[in-house]
């Protein structure tokens, strides 16, 4: 069952359907915005290290635009830029996306072990209660295979 998500456009308050819930601007938009992207990227590449005040004044791109760029990892920032991007985590410098090296390491061990943690500990010491019509109740201990080559 597909669920049609009605949105509007964050940049032109247009309505449009996001069947993935993946959007927050109309296909409009997110072409023209796609196309800019273009433009930045094959000026950079010809003009690495240009200023964000550079590509305003040559592509119209904004602070937030190329804020979000970063984000997703579509541009990276060099060493030197007057950009300032932190990772959300820590709060140290990041050349591009959200968290630091350290940050997503960190996170992805945190959840390893979460895992294994959640995982059932296997029983050490196996016991049975044998009843035996010759013999009283008597308690018997199941050896693990280890213990019998001993």
């Amino acid at each position: 069952m597909v669920i049609n998500m009605v949105k509007h456009c964050k940049i032109c308050a247009k309505v449009f359907d996001d069947y993935l819930d993946m959007y927050d601007m109309c296909p409009d938009c997110r072409d023209k915005e796609e196309k800019l992207l273009r433009e930045v990227k094959d000026y950079l590449w010809e003009n690495p290290g240009a200023s964000e005040k550079k590509l305003e004044e040559l592509f119209g791109a904004t602070h937030k635009q190329i804020v979000r760029w970063l984000r997703n990892e579509r541009l990276e920032i060099t060493p030197a830029s007057s950009i300032k991007l932190t990772c959300k985590r820590c709060g140290s410098m990041i050349l591009s996306g959200n968290y630091c090296k350290d940050c997503i390491s960190k996170v992805g061990n945190d959840l390893k072990e979460l895992e294994r943690s959640l995982k059932p500990k296997e029983e050490k010491h196996l016991m049975s209660m044998v009843i035996d019509k010759t013999h009283k109740e008597k308690m018997h201990f199941i050896e693990k295979e280890e213990d019998n080559k001993k």
